[in-house]
């Protein structure tokens, strides 16, 4: 444990990022000095977990708890559902308080206050994305970056309102014109402002918001996975960003649609984002 509490130390000590003013900061600066709050989300890309964005406010006084605990950014810990029941869902109860997701319901848009971090968390089911989706040519296409940006600016607003910080620190997800637009509306300084490619590696906040993000995606999914075993017998996929024309992802999708065409429909818009279920040929 020492050696990983050492290597992370490095990770986050290591590296300049720079302010939207054009000022370099270092990261042991910014994650060992200064009060940071950072924004990431998971599900954005995958069809049965959720899209969930979290802003996470770290203190330095609480980085070596969180080295401790082993936070890095969610991807880190892989893509294996098996690992991360073994792995990484300690961390993210540690992290939150939350050992399911019914213990986390109704704390969607509030400030939660843990020994390790602040955080607020923005929670767009897929009933809602679906609704709020509009798709071009692919998945990522349409106006999912906008739909990204207003999840993260509601987070940051919250969490701002509430606390305050030396750096707000965003991950640049594709496109930085977004981020720009978040930082304006939310009257953040220049100075005080950082966009940075793979923050969630750099950056404490950002890695910390990561693993909420993602550890409460798949809370989620565990619970939608107990309520099909339990109706119709069936289980859906569990690892991250599964290979969606895989037999194994694809037969509890044909199961169901065989059970009741009218419950699979049913399924795809209260549960799945059925825009990227569509581009899916499921051969019966």
């Amino acid at each position: 444990m020492m050696q990983n509490v050492n290597e992370l130390r490095r990770r986050y000590a290591s590296g300049m990022v720079k302010t939207e003013a054009g000022n370099e900061v270092s990261l042991e600066e910014l994650n060992f000095e200064k009060c940071i709050i950072g924004s990431d989300e998971a599900g954005k890309g995958e069809i049965f977990r959720p899209l969930i964005t979290a802003a996470a406010c770290v203190r330095p006084e609480n980085m070596e708890k969180l080295l401790g605990l082993g936070v890095k950014d969610s991807k880190a810990y892989g893509k294996d559902y098996e690992t991360a029941k073994e792995i990484f869902y300690p961390i993210g109860e540690m992290l939150t308080g939350f050992t399911s997701y019914k213990d986390f319901e109704g704390r969607e848009g509030k400030v939660i206050r843990s020994d390790y971090a602040t955080f607020v968390v923005s929670v767009l089911l897929n009933d809602k994305f679906n609704k709020d989706f509009k798709p071009g040519s692919g998945k990522k296409s349409g106006n999912l970056q906008e739909v990204l940006r207003q999840e993260h600016k509601a987070a940051l607003l919250t969490l701002a309102k509430e606390v305050s910080c030396d750096y707000m620190v965003l991950d640049d997800f594709q496109d930085g014109w977004h981020h720009d637009r978040i930082l304006k509306e939310l009257d953040i300084p220049a100075g005080q402002a950082v966009i940075a490619t793979k923050a969630d590696s750099k950056v404490m906040a950002v890695a910390c918001a990561s693993v909420i993000a993602y550890y409460l995606t798949n809370l989620y999914v565990d619970a939608l996975d107990q309520m099909l075993e339990s109706a119709y017998g069936i289980h859906i996929p569990l690892a991250r960003s599964a290979d969606y024309n895989s037999e194994a992802f694809q037969a509890p999708l044909k199961l169901l649609n065989s059970i009741s065409k009218e419950k699979y429909e049913e399924f795809l818009v209260q549960y799945a984002k059925k825009h990227y279920i569509r581009n899916m040929e499921l051969n019966n």
